[in-house]
């Protein structure tokens, strides 16, 4: 069985092809990463079984080997078995990607800028759902409909009454003018 010193004392390092590999799922990532550290001497693995790696690896050897699979495929490994039923896992000097399945790089000197007014006319995404949006947004209309004046009744008994009536409407006048 592998004992902790058998992992690597400061980490391993890991390509960059590997980390933006389109090609393998993240899971599948991490167990190149490991198994990774388990070659850190060298170039390949301690001859261990399938049940040893899954094992040290702390996944299902069933899932272990879909991963296998996956990165055999992408060149990121090979398998070699032994005489006694043990895997030698090899890994190449650098990770081999398809080059058809690698993006162009984008330079950023030449992508132009956007022009002044694209900028002003892009609207922030909302928080709130588009139905809603509607009751949200402000209305002018809305703001006169306010202001019309309602009926109201007040019954008057004296002039004083009629005389403090006259002087609201004058003040309530003036301010919404």
């Amino acid at each position: 069985m592998t004992t902790l010193s058998s992992f690597p004392p400061r980490g391993i390092l890991v390509p960059t092809s590997m980390i933006f590999n389109q090609q393998l799922p993240a899971a599948v990532l991490v167990t190149w990463i490991q198994l990774r550290a388990l070659a850190w001497r060298g170039w390949s693995t301690p001859a261990l079984s399938l049940a040893e790696m899954a094992s040290i690896l702390g996944i299902h050897p069933t899932r272990l080997e879909k991963h296998l699979y996956h990165l055999q495929h992408a060149s990121a490994l090979s398998l070699h078995a032994t005489g006694s039923g043990k895997l030698i896992l090899s890994f190449p000097t650098q990770p081999v990607v398809a080059p058809d399945e690698q993006p162009e790089p984008i330079h950023l000197d030449t992508v132009p800028p956007p022009l002044a007014q694209e900028r002003h006319t892009l609207k922030p995404p909302s928080y709130f759902p588009h139905q809603i949006l509607g009751y949200l947004t402000y209305d002018a209309s809305q703001e006169s409909l306010a202001r019309q004046e309602t009926p109201v009744s007040v019954s008057l008994e004296s002039d004083e009454a009629l005389l403090s009536l006259d002087r609201i409407t004058t003040l309530c006048s003036q301010e919404l003018i």
